[in-house]
């Protein structure tokens, strides 16, 4: 699964297979489990994580896309994001975060 397409088309293969009703609820149910994962000592394990990696990083000489503080700065919102419902999230997503190709 290469093109956008292709993995449109595969996740158009799992409503199809579940019908909408399912789907959604898998939809929400995937965001429900991730957003019970992002307790206060997730975020912070993974914060401290995220710092430790970066300092191995760069002893390394890797440099990485996003800079640890960035990826902190992710997991953070995440944390904040966790705490609206669901479907709030998902309206919100719907009418106000454009996704293009």
């Amino acid at each position: 699964m290469n093109t956008i397409t292709q993995r449109m088309d595969a996740i158009a293969g799992h409503e199809n297979k579940y019908g909408s009703v399912l789907f959604r609820m898998g939809l929400t149910q995937l965001v429900d489990v991730g957003v019970r994962q992002l307790t206060d000592a997730n975020v912070e394990a993974s914060i401290r994580q995220i710092i430790a990696e970066g300092e191995i990083n760069k002893t390394n000489g890797v440099v990485t896309i996003m800079t640890p503080e960035f990826q902190c700065e992710i997991v953070r919102c995440a944390a904040e994001l966790a705490r609206f419902n669901t479907w709030d999230l998902f309206t919100y997503i719907k009418k106000y975060v454009p996704i293009s190709n």
